[in-house]
């Protein structure tokens, strides 16, 4: 048996002994609350700690105050935080995800990998083992923190591949519907680093559905306030801007040809 396992095995004994013992003394008695419960098994504690063990000649007590006391530290200052951990690439808008909720790093960490170190309060973000990023833990889906030191200056902003001009640019290659949309996304947020995700998403349909079909499914999209991701990809898909194409072509031939309308002739 190794050291480790026999330790264990000792510590388990222990606290079948105590439990045991405790059970055995409060087997008769009827208690009405758990504070009266608790009550009856510190006193009992104790008691059982200040027996004679046979085996040394001294209680536990004793043995405690000789042998471990004397080596135990300080307790840490501050109490400890349990923190959980995730690897995450710092995409174009220099943000990374977290639990649905995004958070900024200094611009110049772009596509880099980084390690995320978090808490129920706070997520710290480290890169080779150094912290560049701290933050208040976010706890609603789609919300986002962005500090104003980890943007670029204005003019090395510009000069980034990817900037709010760089995506008008590129909605303004597939339609006008689509660079109004873009235009209203951008000034839905504070920061607009904090909708490139969602732009690159978007615009990047125009590859598999083509532009003309994008921009009509944008141009449904802003006339029923429809601006989810997921909501485009589901106007694409099923193709409802056709749909309103084929209502209005409907409702257009029933004005034309209704045989009581008068025409152009009626005097």
């Amino acid at each position: 048996m190794s050291i480790e396992l026999e330790r264990n095995t000792k510590a388990e004994q222990g606290v079948l002994g105590i439990q045991r013992w405790i059970i055995a003394s409060l087997r008769y008695q009827r208690f009405f609350s758990l504070d009266e419960l608790n009550d009856a098994i510190s006193i009992l504690l104790d008691k059982y700690n200040n027996k004679i063990v046979k085996r040394f000649n001294k209680s536990r007590s004793e043995l405690f105050n000789e042998l471990d006391k004397p080596n135990l530290q300080t307790l840490p200052k501050e109490r400890y935080v349990y923190k959980e951990y995730k690897e995450a690439t710092v995409n174009v808008g220099y943000h990374v995800s977290l639990d649905k909720c995004e958070y900024s790093v200094p611009f110049e960490y772009l596509s880099k990998k980084v390690q995320i170190r978090y808490s129920n309060s706070t997520v710290e973000i480290y890169y080779k083992n150094s912290l560049i990023a701290t933050h208040t833990k976010l706890h609603f889906a789609g919300s986002n923190s962005t500090k104003t030191e980890h943007m670029p200056k204005s003019h090395q902003y510009q000069s980034l591949k990817t900037n709010p001009g760089s995506f008008l640019n590129w909605a303004n290659n597939i339609g006008i519907n689509t660079v109004y949309w873009v235009k209203k996304e951008l000034k839905s947020v504070k920061h607009p680093p904090n909708v490139y995700n969602k732009l690159n998403a978007v615009l990047s349909l125009s590859k598999i559905h083509g532009k003309k079909e994008l921009d009509l499914a944008l141009q449904y999209a802003l006339q029923n306030s429809l601006s989810k991701t997921s909501s485009i990809k589901s106007i694409l898909d099923k193709k409802l801007y056709l749909q309103k194409e084929l209502s209005d072509i409907h409702s257009h031939q029933i004005i034309n040809y209704h045989e009581n309308l008068r025409g152009n002739i009626y005097h």
